[in-house]
């Protein structure tokens, strides 16, 4: 078997894993502010304990085989190449920051039953929590318009993509 191919398939999957941690943190966090009593609210933070054991791997994988990559092709001198890995850390780093609003959200379901107070719903909308699920999801995606695209401009290319991300999360309604 050649080492190439099956490390490309890694980085690949990972690739797919980081965007299926996406779209369970999107479902997941839409259905918590949709919520209307304690027992739904649970349902859906169990959904979102495969986070860590997909998105973790996901970008340790992503980088591991990145850089594999990009040492034995030798292209760490192309625009599109050198951005991949501040990326990624950055989306680890901000998804990372939101484990503290998974376990107060925990919290404060608890054991209870019943419908959700007002005040417990609103604590259930995390704007900070979908700011940043908007961010890391322009930067995933503009990742991977720089993987496959491949721009000469790649710095420029995800400064853009980074400044629409910061807007997205800006407009979003409280």
């Amino acid at each position: 078997m050649d080492l190439h191919r099956l490390v490309l398939f890694v980085h690949v999957a990972a690739i797919l894993g980081l965007f299926a941690a996406l779209a369970i943190e999107w479902v997941a966090l839409r259905s918590l502010g949709r919520a209307t009593s304690y027992e739904q609210g649970r349902e859906w933070t169990r959904v979102l304990n495969l986070l860590p054991a997909i998105g973790a791997p996901s970008v340790l994988a992503a980088l591991l085989t990145g850089i594999y990559l990009a040492t034995t092709l030798g292209v760490w001198h192309l625009s599109w190449v050198g951005v991949a890995i501040p990326t990624l850390v950055i989306v680890a780093i901000a998804g990372g920051l939101t484990a503290p609003a998974r376990s107060r959200m925990r919290n404060t379901l608890g054991g209870n039953v019943g419908a959700l107070p007002n005040a417990v719903r609103a604590q259930l909308s995390q704007t900070l929590w979908r700011r940043s699920l908007r961010l890391r999801s322009a930067l995933l995606t503009g990742l991977l318009f720089e993987m496959t695209v491949r721009p000469d401009a790649g710095v420029w290319v995800m400064g853009g993509v980074a400044m629409m991300g910061v807007a997205w999360s800006a407009i979003m309604r409280s």
